[in-house]
């Protein structure tokens, strides 16, 4: 591989999460790519005016064709349509928070996601099938994401929520009182939970005051997960289970965890994983590639099927997506009271959430945030 090779990367930038554009370059510049990297910013990826700026500064500017992105779900059918008209090949990453309405009309876009709707959407099939009544649980600011109507649709015009509860954005002063009522009045066979950042802070103060995760199983995502939720679960040990694709401290963990860990002494986020699948991606496709133009690039993109920390890493021909299977994991301690994850269940991806939305007409207006998941 020449290090004459020129690839694009742009990030946003979060506040929830400042470590987000470090790990994901960290990611992947593990895969020890020979190329010169060019890095723009794209704030809290909402605006694809920016985006659009920013692509034709790296395609015109510096000659740049292979461009990475970690992207939100806003407009980004304007950013795609620039891409594409201008030959350019977009590998993007995102967090998958968004239904994914109409990302398959174009050629040299491929989408490399953490899935969180999918996710969403299998773990309501499970419920479904285990006849589950479940209440939901989250903030203001992450009910303004796809993940409770993923999982409304799995639930296929049946009603299995008990109800829904939401942080106000100002948390009331009583508000683990507020919490503990509501779910109590519902008696859910389980409760589902997310909630990122700082509000996943804040709810696991008001969790550790009413003690709601003794009383319930917790189905909860990845990001929902910090120290203070594991102190409680540590001190008090009960039903805690996290749906993913991946998770840290998985008891299955792949040579990644520890080859990164070995290279920059922290354990790999789930930014991490994003940013080495797609470097992953990219060291395969120059290598096969028989030259740098985007036809003979998009031809390998097509042919790719490798194995990465996730499974087997190939785009489905119909919407240029990876497709990785989800699992639920199981909170475990052991003997020292060591956390880990274990997975106790496959959900098995079969596509057909990302090709209905795939096919589907994107509405008028869906409510909701404009940026990507977790960049505010």
């Amino acid at each position: 591989m020449d290090n004459n090779i020129k690839i694009g990367i742009l990030i946003p930038k979060s506040q929830q999460y400042p470590s987000l554009d470090k790990d994901f370059i960290r990611g992947l510049k593990l895969n020890n790519l020979n190329v010169k990297f060019f890095v723009e910013s794209i704030g809290i990826g909402a605006d694809e005016k920016l985006i659009i700026d920013k692509l034709q500064k790296l395609n015109f500017q510096e000659d740049i064709s292979i461009i990475i992105g970690f992207l939100g779900h806003y407009n980004m059918p304007e950013v795609y349509k620039y891409a594409s008209n201008n030959d350019i090949l977009l590998l993007a990453a995102d967090l998958g928070a968004a239904t994914p309405y109409q990302t398959s009309d174009y050629k040299s876009i491929f989408i490399n996601s953490l899935g969180l709707t999918d996710s969403c959407y299998y773990l309501g099939q499970y419920f479904t099938h285990k006849k589950y009544q479940i209440a939901t649980s989250t903030s203001f600011y992450d009910s303004g994401y796809g993940l409770i109507a993923a999982l409304e649709y799995a639930f296929n015009n049946q009603n299995h929520f008990t109800g829904h509860y939401i942080t106000p954005f100002v948390p009331r002063e009583n508000e683990a009182a507020h919490m503990d009522h509501t779910i109590n009045t519902q008696q859910p066979n389980a409760v589902f939970a997310f909630y990122s950042g700082l509000y996943a802070e804040e709810n696991a103060d008001f969790l550790k005051q009413n003690k709601l995760t003794q009383k319930y199983p917790f189905y909860v995502t990845p990001f929902f997960i910090n120290d203070k939720i594991l102190d409680e679960y540590k001190n008090n040990p009960h039903e805690l289970y996290v749906v993913s694709s991946w998770m840290q401290n998985d008891t299955d963990s792949t040579d990644f965890t520890s080859g990164y860990k070995d290279v920059y002494d922290e354990n790999p986020t789930l930014f991490s994983i994003l940013g080495y699948e797609n470097g992953l991606i990219l060291k395969n496709i120059l290598l096969n590639a028989n030259n740098l133009k985007t036809s003979s690039l998009i031809d390998e993109m097509h042919k790719l099927d490798i194995e990465g920390p996730r499974g087997t890493i190939r785009f489905d021909e119909n919407t240029n997506r990876t497709k990785f299977n989800h699992y639920i994991y199981q909170l475990n301690l052991d003997s020292f009271n060591n956390i880990s994850f274990r997975k106790i269940e496959t959900l098995v991806n079969d596509g057909d959430f990302i090709k209905a939305f795939a096919s589907l007409p994107k509405p008028d207006h869906i409510g909701g945030w404009d940026n990507a998941y977790l960049c505010h």
